[in-house]
């Protein structure tokens, strides 16, 4: 009978523990004898794992988009004075109303599509207020908008009213999943 080589139930050990399921956490994969702060360690790399997790973007839904009529049309208002505008004439200053009231009109579109950063701080000294700021700041570009009406509000100012429609949205919503 031959006998069997010292090195066989090293082998064995490694095939077995390779079939053993890997622990899942930090926790889980503590050795017997480990110490308290190893084991505060191993409790805190488990808790920011599991928020790493919870911060992490979902995956992308299986299903198509939904249709274009679940997606809501956005609609954009935007005011100008007509005092406040330059221009050597009344009809001057009215043209250079409505256009400063559409791009204001586009840029509420924009915060909707793409969001607003807002900045803002705060200077105190002995428990006083300084100086309250704030500032906010919208990037983003906007295609396929119509003007839907420009209206005269009082003598002095207009209000104008852009639209993105409910096609358009839903191919936003689709080019920011990634699937245009």
């Amino acid at each position: 009978m031959r006998r069997p080589s010292a090195i066989l139930p090293p082998v064995l050990v490694l095939l077995l523990a390779a079939c053993a399921p890997a622990p899942e956490t930090a926790t889980d994969a503590l050795p017997m004898d480990a110490t308290g702060l190893t084991k505060q360690l191993a409790t805190v790399k488990d808790d920011l794992d599991a928020a790493d997790v919870a911060a992490a973007p979902p995956p992308p839904p299986a299903a198509p988009v939904a249709a274009a009529d679940a997606v809501p049309a956005l609609k954009g208002l935007g005011f100008a004075q007509i005092a406040g505008q330059p221009g050597d004439t009344m009809n001057e200053k009215r043209l250079m109303a409505i256009r400063a009231a559409r791009m204001d009109a586009l840029r509420d579109l924009a915060e909707q599509v793409h969001g607003i950063r807002l900045s803002a701080s705060t200077s105190i000294r002995d428990a006083v207020v300084l100086d309250d700021s704030l500032a906010a700041l919208v990037e983003g570009t906007i295609r396929g908008a119509r003007t839907v009406r420009v209206t005269p509000k009082g003598t002095d100012s207009y209000e104008v009213e852009m639209m993105l429609d409910r096609d358009t949205v839903a191919y936003i919503v689709r080019a920011l999943k990634g699937r245009v």
